[in-house]
């Protein structure tokens, strides 16, 4: 029988009673799963719990969960650095990368970048961008949530990477490939630019930060297809270096 895994921040330390907000309560419904059926809880954070449907109500499902388990942690944090898209493609780029494996998502302004948020309405936002996020970690069968960070500048970001981290920039023209990942190391920071790609200034201070500069094939993506193309090279490397053949 297929898994059902379910969206529940609130996961009681001891087990016990759980009732499911909006949207997993939606799936429950549209899965057409029934009094009774098992699933599993996950909070977002690595834990997870056995539960069984007890009461689907209109507006709530209600389930009893045993005590939440610590799941078996992630290798190497990954971290998306992506410039600002237009419209809807941000939701695809969150969806696309919660799939392949992204830890946190650092929204960027950068020189290029055409949409600029109201700072009024970030937080509705990062929220939507979150709910994304949720439904596609329920789907991949993750048990956490990658965090979806607000807009910042480009070097506001390139402040915040730790000591130790590899830092790739996937770039639009770059003739390099993807050596630099060679081990395994605590974090992997990947940039990816807005439609017509980084200036050279930021390029230059991406350098000083000791990214490299990598390519995506002959070919120019938009940036809708450059996120799981590079997220997926990314994640073929570390598997290699975890299981090497």
């Amino acid at each position: 029988m297929t898994e059902r895994r379910l969206y529940a921040p609130l996961l009681p330390d001891t087990g016990g009673t759980v009732a499911l907000s909006k949207v997993p309560s939606r799936h429950v419904r549209v899965l057409r799963l029934r009094v009774g059926d098992e699933v599993v809880l996950f909070d977002g954070r690595g834990r997870v719990a056995l539960a069984r449907i007890r009461t689907i109500g209109e507006d709530e499902v209600v389930c009893q969960a045993e005590p939440p388990r610590k799941a078996e942690p992630r290798v190497a944090h990954l971290v998306l650095m992506l410039a600002v898209p237009k419209g809807s493609k941000v939701d695809d780029c969150v969806r696309m990368a919660t799939e392949l494996g992204v830890h946190e998502v650092a929204l960027m302004q950068t020189e290029r970048t055409v949409p600029r948020w109201d700072p009024d309405r970030a937080k509705s936002k990062v929220d939507r961008l979150t709910r994304i996020a949720s439904e596609a970690a329920a789907q991949s069968e993750r048990s956490d949530v990658p965090v979806i960070h607000p807009p910042k500048p480009c070097r506001a970001w390139l402040d915040q990477v730790p000591d130790g981290a590899l830092g790739v920039v996937f770039g639009a023209r770059a003739e390099a490939l993807l050596d630099a990942l060679t081990e395994l190391p605590e974090q992997i920071w990947c940039a990816i630019g807005p439609e017509g790609g980084f200036t050279a200034p930021e390029l230059e201070a991406f350098r000083d930060a000791g990214f490299a500069i990598v390519g995506l094939g002959d070919l120019v993506l938009r940036v809708e297809t450059a996120v799981p193309t590079a997220m997926a090279l990314v994640r073929d490397r570390v598997a290699h270096l975890v299981q090497p053949r």
